[in-house]
């Protein structure tokens, strides 16, 4: 063979190794971004002030705030939060904190239970509720557990919950271990997690034109994208231009911390055409009353 046809052989080779690949990068540029519906947010215990009213004037659609955490945490404004979300007018979800200490089907369930209780305490077992399994960070549990804790709750509720996962980049530290995770899968996981959809955390270190981050193949592509939420209490965005800084201004307002992140709240980008959102809500929300 000579050296031009191995250098192609080389080149074709390592071209089928990268589609293979079960993690692969998606970038989104400022202009895409601004294409998309940025019509998410998401909260967790704060103690803060909350006005769903004003968010849906921004052109906020959904709220998802965290139920549960672990094995026996409760989030203490989910219940007040989800009244007023639904007296606003705004779509809701809940998600559960995963942890990999203690029982997974015992979090599971007892997430849908603290949810379901909440809705009757509140008069909305007939709305619909998206569901949705957060796993990252230290706390988190493998590819093929989630997916099982994904059909735990599709037999219960009739539909898949979104996941939202942290994918590190290649070369960070954990990407090597997801890519085994994400190799072993049976197709009967690969179907269940793809069925799911993936939200996905990620922001830049500075204002910037476009963002990097992984995706498993699995999924095909990202459903909503965290582009923005205070970590290691400064603001960070992807993006440049205020509307993708975070602030919500007096719909929002945190408990303690710092005065300059008073109004920050974690926003998302929904992934396709507003109709494609209210058809993805649609099929992944239920509501607690035709729950099994």
């Amino acid at each position: 063979m000579n050296s031009r046809a191995s250098v192609w052989s080389c080149i074709a080779a390592a071209s089928l190794l990268a589609a293979c690949a079960p993690i692969r990068t998606a970038t989104v540029s400022v202009h895409r971004a601004r294409s998309l519906p940025n019509n998410t947010v998401d909260f967790g215990w704060d103690g803060g002030v909350v006005r769903p009213a004003l968010l849906r004037s921004m052109g906020v659609d959904l709220m998802i705030h965290r139920a549960t955490h672990g094995g026996t945490g409760t989030d203490v404004d989910y219940t007040r939060r989800e009244r007023a979300a639904r007296v606003a007018g705004l779509k809701w979800g809940a998600y559960h904190y995963v942890s990999r200490a203690g029982n997974l089907d015992a979090q599971i369930q007892r997430f849908m239970n603290v949810a379901a209780a909440a809705a009757r305490r509140n008069g909305t077992t007939r709305h619909p509720l998206l569901l949705v399994l957060d796993n990252e960070g230290r706390d988190r549990v493998s590819w093929s557990q989630l997916a099982h804790a994904a059909q735990r709750v599709r037999a219960r509720t009739g539909a898949w919950p979104l996941l939202y996962c942290g994918v590190p980049l290649p070369g960070m530290p954990g990407f090597a271990e997801q890519e085994r995770e994400l190799q072993a899968l049976t197709p009967a996981q690969r179907a269940v997690l793809r069925a799911c959809g993936l939200w996905i955390p990620r922001y830049g270190e500075q204002s910037a034109t476009h963002m990097t981050f992984s995706v498993p193949r699995v999924f095909g592509t990202w459903t909503f994208w965290q582009y923005c939420g205070d970590i290691s209490g400064h603001p960070k965005t992807a993006l440049l231009g205020p509307e993708f800084s975070g602030d919500v201004g007096a719909a929002y307002t945190r408990s303690g911390g710092r005065a300059s992140l008073r109004h920050f709240c974690d926003r998302s980008l929904f992934n396709g055409s507003r109709s494609a959102f209210e058809k993805y809500y649609r099929e992944h929300a239920t509501a607690v009353v035709m729950w099994r």
